[in-house]
């Protein structure tokens, strides 16, 4: 469960704060202050409170704390002087105990404090879980179009250009929704091919038609066991032009349908796929641990890929991670080249795998922190606490303190390993590494492993979604 702590270890700032850490960068709020800068437009930061990794739901009393944090500085602001605008850099999944739809009540309640006359736009994740509440609240939801996630940077131009249209009054967007009864794997809602990618191109000709000022499509966090759940289109509009965007948003969902079963993900068994890989003569084969992805929610401490790569016992260097804070510490009190054996995994108490013992050499101690140098999140630093890196034969094993984002091979490149030289890499992320370990990649794979974020959908204990539902129910349509 998320809690105040998970936010300090990841970014928590206030004011100016914000903007500084984002110069240089390749984010959202990087992308805003630029557009700013460019336009002459004086911005007013507020809050930055990001977690250091996707978890469970976040404490009601934290969830409470940061978002009545904002609203107060909101007012504070607000009382200073008049405000011509507001835009929020929001990820549009996040769930707190009380609050399906947290994202929404921010919405509502910046919406509440500002009125129904000053223009507000958010900027979302593709990933996020688009809600009535949310759509009625902003007037303009504008969500990423690249998985894996490169354009950060572009959605907050895209954000802030809207935002400025409706200050300068050059259009009142409003925003159209369209939700489909289905919820879809990760691993298959990439925009680089496939379904997403060929809407994000069909989309283009309707910007091009007066008063349609965006479109966003919306696969959502397929891990949310809410009644809202669900794909969403979006289409931000002139509101003189909403009829448009409602015939828009219904075209594209209704191609969306088409195709869902074109999501479906082929999965390699995992001890077989590792032997193909140490047979081969082409390297590093990349393969996703995707149903332990900290990035989907899941607490990345599976030890099922190092056990699958000691009983392979490779002849060729092998990267593979875990979260274990005990083991790290047990490293740390070992010291570098020294031999040491520890128990790794499960220290979630997670029931889908259990903790295995492994003796090795400690090689590398490090406080864990490292810069995004690939297309990902750029010049973000991310903060995984204490790591270290534990050698057992050819097989090398980062073991973190706390889990984080495996899309950049500098979870491995600032720890003295690199990927490029490593016959198999495991990443555990669905797609977001795609983008920066596909071009040194012989293969890609996605692994058949059990984990709390796995890909078969119908595995998982789903209560609360809204049935029927796609892949659990035949569906003849949608409407």
């Amino acid at each position: 469960m998320g809690n105040m702590a998970h936010f300090l270890a990841g970014a928590y700032e206030r004011g100016q704060d914000m903007l500084d850490s984002a110069v240089g960068t390749r984010t959202e709020v990087a992308g805003i202050m630029d557009v700013a800068t460019q336009t002459g437009v004086e911005l007013v930061p507020l809050l930055r409170a990001m977690s250091a990794s996707s978890n469970g739901p976040i404490e009601r009393e934290t969830y409470e704390e940061i978002r009545d944090e904002l609203l107060a500085r909101l007012r504070y602001e607000l009382a200073q002087g008049p405000l011509d605008g507001v835009i929020l850099v929001m990820h549009g999944a996040m769930v707190a105990i009380g609050y399906d739809d947290a994202t929404g009540d921010v919405l509502r309640c910046v919406r509440e404090i500002i009125g129904p006359d000053v223009p507000l736009v958010s900027t979302l994740d593709l990933h996020a879980n688009i809600t009535r509440q949310m759509a009625e609240s902003a007037n303009a939801l504008v969500g990423y179009l690249t998985f894996p996630h490169i354009d950060l940077y572009e959605t907050g131009e895209r954000g802030m250009a809207l935002l400025l249209e409706a200050v300068a009054k050059k259009a009142q967007p409003v925003t159209v929704m369209r939700k489909l009864p289905m919820i879809l794997p990760a691993e298959n809602a990439q925009t680089t091919r496939g379904v997403i990618h060929d809407l994000v191109q069909a989309a283009q000709s309707h910007l091009a038609q007066p008063g349609i000022l965006d479109v966003s499509f919306f696969p959502m966090q397929p891990w949310l066991d809410l009644p809202d759940a669900g794909c969403t289109v979006v289409v931000v509009a002139d509101s003189a032009c909403r009829a448009e965007a409602d015939a828009i948003a219904q075209q594209l969902a209704d191609a969306w349908w088409q195709r869902k079963e074109d999501h479906r993900v082929e999965l390699a068994p995992t001890d077989a796929v590792i032997a193909e890989a140490l047979a081969s003569m082409r390297g590093p084969w990349v393969l996703a641990d995707s149903a332990d992805a900290p990035s989907s929610g899941a607490p990345g401490d599976s030890p099922i890929t190092i056990a699958a790569l000691l009983r392979a016992k490779p002849d060729k260097p092998c990267f593979t991670n875990i979260v274990d804070p005990a083991a790290v510490a047990k490293m740390a009190e070992a010291g570098l080249g020294n031999e040491v054996t520890v128990t790794l995994g499960a220290c979630s108490g997670a029931a889908l795998y259990q903790p295995i013992e492994v003796t090795g050499t400690v090689r590398h101690i490090s406080d864990g922190d490292f810069t995004h140098h690939g297309p990902g999140l750029t010049g973000m630093i991310m903060h995984r606490g204490q790591t270290a890196v534990l050698q057992v034969g050819r097989v090398f094993i980062v073991v973190m303190t706390r889990a984080c984002l495996q899309w950049d091979r500098e979870l491995y490149n600032s720890l003295r390993l690199n990927p490029a030289e490593a016959q198999v890499v495991i990443v555990k992320s669905p797609a977001g590494f795609r983008a920066d370990y596909e071009p040194i990649a012989a293969e890609v794979r996605v692994l058949d492993a059990p984990g709390v974020c796995t890909p078969n959908l119908l595995v998982l204990p789903y209560k609360r979604i809204t049935r029927p539902m796609h892949p659990w129910d035949e569906m003849t349509g949608w409407r």
